[in-house]
């Protein structure tokens, strides 16, 4: 079974109506993408210190992208506060131009995940810290 985008995972769970269907999607969908995501939204020590820019989406059919989430997500340490893995000397400016190379590779659905995980919200009703815990226990501090 191939796995899906993490568009497509939110895009399921939204289409479910109970709480434990949300949970079901999830596992089923567990992946080191889908939980980095949502670490990177509900991790309280995870924060993000850049403002997205103004890029251009990428006008192409679904996996055919220059890019995937799994690469971008490697690079996410880039825009974190704090992280020992930041470059010395990497300035706003560059770490804008980076961003815009990671968003422009990406599929435009991707890309608003990704943007939704820096902005530390990705507009999904019910998808809560504590419904992710529920789903993946330990990967989230309990609050």
């Amino acid at each position: 079974m191939a796995l899906k985008n993490i568009y497509e995972v939110l895009n399921d769970f939204k289409k479910v109506k109970t709480k434990q269907e949300r949970i079901d999607v999830l596992r089923k969908n567990d992946s080191w993408a889908l939980k980095s995501v949502l670490q990177g939204v509900f991790h309280p020590n995870v924060k993000f210190n850049v403002k997205v820019p103004n890029y251009k989406k990428v006008d192409v059919p679904p996996g055919m992208s220059y890019d995937h989430m799994t690469s971008a997500l490697q690079r996410a340490y880039l825009f974190q506060e704090g992280n020992p893995r930041t470059p010395e000397g990497l300035t706003d400016k560059r770490r804008e131009e980076l961003l815009i190379q990671i968003l422009e590779s990406l599929e435009p659905m991707e890309a608003d995940v990704f943007v939704g995980m820096l902005q530390k919200d990705l507009k999904v009703p019910y998808l809560t810290q504590g419904l992710v815990n529920e789903a993946f226990q330990g990967l989230l501090p309990q609050s």
